[in-house]
């Protein structure tokens, strides 16, 4: 044990015991709304799943694989790894040329749940002996379920109100399930400025250590003000907004063991709400991959139109309930960078994902970003068509081409095999956060770091200072569109979509602001340039109508000076 890890066990230990023991008592006491859902439990009597192994040697044969929309597991080796749902992906995979050596899944599925009953007995077994505790900032020796990781954020934010604000998407889930995240700073209630770093997990249902590990984080991070130099710096510098669940119905299905190999979310058919019961009853291969159903370049090489394809994008970009609320959240904040963690095949992704975009004009340093977090996790770093495969629709071309954002797709918790492979024993989950054990040298934590150090560095965005009466509201505001990839929907033209971007300031007392923005040049779709845009950074008078602005226009790493000193005086509207 490195002498780092040793001294956050010790200095984390009273920390992450009382947290525990907080989150425990709220589960008692905190009436979530996903409480409405029937409780779920495993699917006994369910749809036999069976892994396929298919001889796939070449570049061309991978890729004709993935492309076939079936639940390709793995393809890394010349035996790839097919999950197939019923007789209908088998058939499909022989009427395609493959050569299908077929194996059930039960026995698999056996020994993961046996895995489980065995983690969550040593995590109850807590409460009477902490010495078993993890080296994670919590303690915790077992997944948590969706009821869990929303207590410990209500409990984050009641424990720590200066610096946790604890917040509820504004839709929730297609089954009714609330959706929450947490924002962290130094003074979370402040407006003051600040640039923010975004920490997304569980897009895909299946993925549950990157709920794990950006809970850990946000906790640590937390606990840690004050006394940890490092972490309160970056509090003191940059905001943190932590969504450990994007997915929660695919999540509860899989982590509840009613289909654990589920990835998708809950849609059913096109257009319609599905009831919990309609969902809990699929195979798992219905439902729309949240990771194809963002805007820019929707529908494009790498999702499919097939309902029960792996990467099916959606009836439309923004269809599906957890993806409009992730656009609306980054669209009302600063997102200079973006995390958005996935498991599990040892990856550092960053846009382009589809092989229809340009090299972006920023490429210099949003590459340069991407090669350090890659280092520290000990992986390739890249666009995901070079080192990885075609995605389109994904959270990295929203945040490039909507926002400007630098996003980036860890693939974490490699290593394992079968349907392990995206949720291994939970012993892995901290040496993967402290970069220890298996994942010597590939620190979770350690990049995570340096994602946020770099959310806060203005050489990566952009500065504006300037004067206005202290208390008064500024608003930072633009309007984008931004166009899917060709597609049938269209006759094939494209989709637009539409975005307002705004967010807001608070002058403070000395009247001077400093407010921390993306760019107002932004990526083409088209070529390897920026469009001149601009911001318009506007005041308002008491009775809220909007008055005294002024355009400016930056590239990244620029700043400029503006003066609003004349803005109306008054209570806020």
């Amino acid at each position: 044990m490195n002498s780092t890890l040793r001294h956050h066990q010790e200095r984390h230990r009273t920390r992450r015991l009382a947290v525990t023991l907080v989150a425990t008592s709220a589960l008692t006491t905190v009436a979530l709304a996903a409480s409405a859902a029937p409780p779920p439990g495993p699917a006994d009597d369910g749809p036999a799943l069976q892994v396929a192994t298919v001889r796939a040697e070449t570049p061309a044969q991978k890729q004709r694989l993935l492309a076939t929309g079936l639940d390709v597991l793995d393809v890394s080796s010349p035996d790839a790894e097919v999950l197939l749902y019923g007789e209908a992906d088998r058939k499909q995979l022989v009427r395609d040329g493959w050569q299908v050596d077929v194996e059930p899944a039960d026995a698999e599925l056996a020994t993961l749940r046996e895995a489980r009953t065995a983690e969550e007995a040593a995590q109850a077994a807590l409460a009477e002996d902490p010495s078993g505790a993890s080296s994670l900032p919590t303690g915790r020796v077992s997944y948590r379920d969706l009821e869990t990781v929303n207590a410990e954020l209500r409990a984050l934010a009641k424990e720590h109100p200066e610096q946790v604000k604890l917040f509820r998407m504004p839709r929730t889930s297609l089954v009714g399930r609330p959706i929450y995240g947490i924002e962290i700073a130094g003074d979370v209630r402040a407006e003051d400025g600040d640039p923010v770093f975004l920490l997304t997990g569980v897009h895909h249902a299946r993925e549950w250590p990157t709920l794990e590990l950006t809970t850990e984080f946000a906790t640590e991070a937390v606990t840690s003000y004050g006394t940890d130099p490092e972490l309160t710096a970056l509090m003191d510098s940059a905001r943190m907004i932590v969504v450990p669940v994007v997915n929660p119905d695919g999540y509860v299905i899989s982590r509840e063991l009613i289909n654990e190999m589920k990835r998708k979310n809950c849609r059913v058919e096109p257009g319609v709400v599905p009831t919990w019961e309609e969902c809990a009853a699929t195979t798992g291969d219905l439902g729309v991959d949240p990771n194809r159903n963002y805007g820019p370049f929707w529908g494009g090489p790498g999702s499919s139109v097939e309902t029960t394809a792996g990467n099916h994008h959606g009836a439309r970009p923004y269809s599906e309930p957890e993806i409009a609320n992730m656009r609306d959240l980054i669209n009302s904040h600063q997102v200079t960078v973006a995390v958005n963690a996935h498991t599990p095949d040892a990856r550092l992704l960053r846009a382009p994902s589809s092989p229809l975009e340009p090299v972006p004009a920023d490429v210099e340093a949003y590459d340069g970003l991407a090669q350090e977090l890659g280092s520290l996790l000990g992986w390739t770093a890249g666009p995901w068509p070079e080192v990885y495969y075609d995605a389109s629709g994904t959270a990295e071309e929203h945040g490039l081409y909507v926002n400007g954002t630098f996003g980036f797709t860890p693939e974490l918790m490699p290593g394992f095999d079968g349907l392990q492979r995206f949720h291994p024993p939970y012993e892995y989950v901290p040496q993967q956060y402290w970069g220890t054990g298996e994942y010597e040298g590939s620190s979770a934590r350690a990049a995570f770091v340096r994602a946020w150090q770099a959310a806060a560095d203005p050489a990566l965005h952009s500065v504006v200072t300037g004067s206005a009466p202290a208390g008064v509201e500024l608003t930072v505001h633009k309007d984008v569109t931004v166009e899917s990839s060709p597609t049938p929907v269209a006759d094939g033209g494209t989709l637009a979509s539409d975005h307002e971007l705004v967010s807001t300031l608070e002058v403070p007392k000395n009247g001077r602001f400093e407010w921390h923005l993306l760019p107002s040049l932004r990526q083409s779709q088209e070529t390897s340039t920026l469009l001149e845009e601009s911001w318009t950074i506007s005041c308002r008078n008491p009775a809220g109508k909007p008055v005294r602005s002024v355009e400016v226009t930056l590239a990244r790493g620029e700043s400029a000076a503006v003066d609003l000193s004349r803005c109306p005086k008054g209570p806020r509207g």
